[in-house]
């Protein structure tokens, strides 16, 4: 499949060319923003595949599996990871509290809008991803839109790695509520 032009990619997704100048100390820090995006292409998806079966180790399967448990119970720091995501802890609540602030910052920035007078995509239920940052290039041009970025980035990381922990700690939760 034909891969589109930038212009092309962004006249489909309907983002204007800049009318505003760019800040010169957020256009120097470019590189900054291209490493972080081509890190989150290549790292996303890996996170996602090592740490979705490692939380489901470490935080559901022991509810399921008493034999597990006795395994996990033995290893510390594991053990600590299971006591603190599995039940209604103060870990778990502050976990779930930072993706929910990394989420709500990125996406109520800029009067609600889903991208910037550049055409940054502010929201991110509607064009952000790596992939369509990097293919469009909207690397950010001014200081609010960069905040937004690496709001967007922790927050991507943070869905990658923690958000796994959160939501099997979630049925967990539900699990022993259930009398599971």
């Amino acid at each position: 499949m034909k891969q589109l032009s930038k212009d092309q990619w962004r006249k489909i997704h309907g983002i204007r060319p800049p009318k505003d100048p760019a800040d010169p100390d957020v256009i120097g820090r470019r590189p900054i923003h291209e490493a972080i995006v081509n890190w989150e292409i290549k790292w996303t998806t890996r996170l996602h595949l090592i740490f979705a079966p490692l939380a489901f180790t470490i935080v559901l399967m022991p509810k399921l599996n008493k034999a597990w448990y006795e395994v996990i119970s033995s290893i510390p720091i594991v053990s600590w990871i299971h006591r603190e995501f599995s039940g209604l802890t103060g870990m778990l609540y502050l976990c779930l509290a930072v993706g929910l602030v990394f989420y709500f910052y990125s996406a109520s920035k800029i009067d609600g809008k889903s991208h910037s007078e550049y055409g940054y995509p502010i929201n991110i239920n509607h064009v952000r991803s790596p992939k369509n940052i990097k293919q469009g290039e909207l690397y950010p041009r001014t200081k609010l839109e960069e905040r937004v970025f690496f709001a967007d980035s922790a927050g991507g990381i943070w869905l990658a790695t923690v958000m796994w922990f959160v939501l099997f700690g979630g049925i967990s939760v539900l699990f022993s509520m259930k009398g599971g």
